[in-house]
């Protein structure tokens, strides 16, 4: 039970602070169509690691809770530039 309240609390974190801006800048550059490749690039890295080391397993649950939020804040952002009148 645990276990899930923690998670909780890293998706929350994770939301509050790409909201604010807090993640690397080379994230914020990318693309959506190369994000998502980085994204899912870095997640079967992470699950070949998790196939070797089985503990690693909570790594690829939470890259995938973090690159999630990061990209529906790079689609949320795009969607209110256009709802502003703003070309993309």
């Amino acid at each position: 039970m645990i276990i899930f309240l923690l998670i909780l609390v890293f998706f929350l974190g994770s939301e509050i602070s790409v909201q604010k801006g807090l993640y690397p800048k080379f994230l914020k550059k990318l693309t959506a169509g190369k994000l998502i490749m980085f994204s899912l690039g870095t997640l079967l890295g992470l699950a070949a690691i998790s196939f070797f080391i089985k503990d690693a397993v909570i790594l690829l649950l939470l890259g995938t809770i973090y690159f999630s939020v990061i990209i529906s804040n790079h689609y949320m952002n795009g969607f209110s530039k256009m709802e502003r009148g703003r070309k993309i």
